[in-house]
């Protein structure tokens, strides 16, 4: 009956006109198959819809612009009506060009679908090629995006000098696995069953999980990255709470879960970089508010010899683990490493402390040797690879250089003041070195 309407609408605009009616070449076939569609709509079953027409149907176009039909048959075919390609099977055919009055019974049912509610709908297959009105929904997120990348190149050479680096670092992991021995970042003096200045359980839960991964035991990875991130959580949670030496350890213990890390790269385990750099920003910037205090306090406090030598093993241990975190960012993108309080001409300053000192038994031997390297000013790594003394620099006057201070020194003064530093250096003296190599 639809078909019919439509034919004697379109007859009588013509009779009124006077002119000569004419339909599409396919019109025919509409006539003998209208019991078909009719039939095939009462069932449910709907085929597609074409493209919109490229040119005007001819009938139309003899319409005058006034005309009252015009106004019936326009608002048949509204383009507010046309919302989506993609519903309930019925989409543009991009391949014809004319709109044949097969196809209006198929536009007539879509307009009753299209005010259909469209939550939780889904395009099949064969609708996702349908691009006239294409509905462009993104693609879901199935994983955390990663944030230590690797720096995209390096100078000539500095591949295989960036290769040595990772080794280092890495060689720093096999030594926790060894009885009793630590990395060159961490004092023993911290996991020691007298030291009693904090909590250093961050630490200790870092080295036996260490220990659990050496054994490779099936599914021991899994385990290990499922409690990191279940420490990290928590130590984001409870950072403002803890004492210093309690953020000191526990930025220890973050910066070996950032090296196993880079160590076995991107795995499906590991997937929480952001965590791991939103607990050690965390971290820093809380030590740095406790370094303020204690640079205050420093002056009216009386010390004694094992409270000195503990105030400096903590000071040392941040300037290594400061150092640790610039040599990783020389190799990946390593956010918090701007938080190291230095200059922006320094790679690396203060450089570590000599080795008799780190490495003094107790505070007897660490008096003796700090006294007789009192006089010895501290050395720095500038970003053009040369050692410079920091003569009269205190330790706050490190991030913003005095204005009449100057760091350029010659080869063989440079020269000189390597030689004298790896003379007494421990095992963090190659790691630096190495780190002078690629930025030179």
């Amino acid at each position: 009956m639809a078909v019919l309407l439509v034919f004697d609408l379109v007859f009588l605009v013509c009779i009124t006109k006077g002119t000569e009616c004419r339909y599409p070449a396919n019109s025919r076939q509409l006539t003998e198959s209208k019991t078909h569609k009719a039939n095939s709509l009462s069932t449910g079953r709907r085929n597609p819809l074409l493209s919109p027409p490229a040119t005007d149907v001819t009938a139309e176009s003899s319409l005058g612009a006034g005309s009252d039909v015009d106004a019936i048959i326009a608002s048949a075919f509204t383009s507010s009506d046309l919302v989506s390609t993609n519903i309930d099977g019925i989409y543009f055919n991009e391949d014809n060009s004319d709109m044949s009055l097969p196809s209006l019974l198929d536009v007539q049912e879509y307009q009753n679908l299209s005010h259909t509610h469209l939550s939780g709908w889904q395009p099949s297959e064969e609708q996702q090629t349908s691009s006239f009105f294409n509905l462009s929904i993104p693609a879901q997120v199935t994983s955390n995006p990663r944030s230590l990348v690797q720096r995209p190149k390096f100078k000539a050479g500095g591949e295989g000098i960036a290769t040595l680096i990772l080794h280092t670092l890495k060689s720093y992991l096999r030594m926790m696995l060894q009885h009793n021995t630590l990395p060159p970042f961490i004092h023993p003096r911290t996991i020691s069953p007298d030291f009693d200045r904090g909590n250093t359980e961050p630490l200790t839960n870092c080295i036996s999980l260490v220990h659990m991964i050496g054994s490779k035991i099936k599914g021991s990875r899994k385990l290990f990255w499922k409690n990191v991130r279940l420490e990290c959580e928590r130590l984001l949670e409870d950072y403002p709470t803890l004492s210093k030496w309690e953020l000191l350890t526990a930025m220890q213990a973050t910066c070996i879960y950032i090296l196993i890390r880079l160590d076995e790269g991107a795995t499906d385990e590991n997937d929480f970089d952001t965590l791991l750099l939103a607990v050690v920003t965390a971290m820093s910037k809380q030590l740095q508010c406790y370094d303020l205090i204690r640079k205050s306090q420093l002056a009216d406090r009386a010390h004694s010899p094992d409270q000195e030598w503990e105030d400096w093993i903590f000071e040392e241990s941040e300037r290594r683990l400061c150092a640790i975190c610039r040599v990783v960012n020389l190799l990946v993108y390593f956010e918090p490493a701007a938080l190291c309080d230095m200059s922006s001409e320094f790679v690396i300053a203060p450089l570590p402390a000599k080795k008799a000192l780190w490495e003094a038994n107790d505070e007897l031997s660490w008096h003796a040797e700090s006294n007789s390297a009192k006089n010895q000013p501290s050395l720095g790594l500038t970003k053009n690879g040369q050692v410079v003394k920091l003569y009269g620099l205190e330790p706050d006057q490190m991030h913003s250089l005095p204005g009449t201070y100057t760091l350029s020194v010659t080869k063989s003064e440079s020269a000189e003041n390597w030689e004298e530093w790896c003379s007494g250096m421990d095992g963090l003296g190659g790691l630096i070195m190495l780190a002078a190599s690629l930025i030179v």
